[in-house]
């Protein structure tokens, strides 16, 4: 139990460092702030470990971008490795100017706790169709 304890803490601390804008397949966590994008999609990357029964969610609130892509993948491990974290991917293309928001939650599906996390991004697409993401987490 300790042992299943000290690993959700280190999850979590890992998960204040807590996300990524980054290209497809290079995740790099970073902190909340302002990030210019270089051109129209902008890639979302998160830790995650769904055998925790942890998940992320995103919810938008705006239509000048689409959900691309919604995808987890594990990292690397050895056959048959149980409990392998991995990456949550988001990826959002500009399609018109405007501004939207997208609230990504982790938690569990049967309740919330304490250790649920919530980031929120407000992404501005100008005429050209470049992006700009402000990044906090609540």
């Amino acid at each position: 139990m300790q042992a299943l304890f000290a690993k959700i803490i280190s999850f979590f601390m890992a998960i204040l460092a807590f996300l990524g804008l980054v290209k497809p397949e290079t995740p790099t966590n970073v902190d909340p702030g302002t990030y210019q994008v270089n051109g129209k999609v902008v890639t979302f990357c998160f830790d995650s470990n769904p055998t925790t029964g942890y998940d992320w969610t995103a919810v938008l609130d705006g239509d000048c971008v689409e959900l691309t892509r919604d995808e987890y993948k594990q990292d690397a491990s050895a056959p048959g490795m149980a409990g392998v974290g991995g990456r949550q991917y988001y990826d959002f293309t500009a399609v018109k100017p405007g501004t939207v928001t997208v609230t990504f939650t982790y938690a569990r599906s049967w309740g919330t706790t304490d250790s649920d996390i919530t980031c929120v991004a407000v992404i501005t697409v100008a005429d050209d169709l470049t992006v700009t993401v402000e990044m906090t987490q609540q």
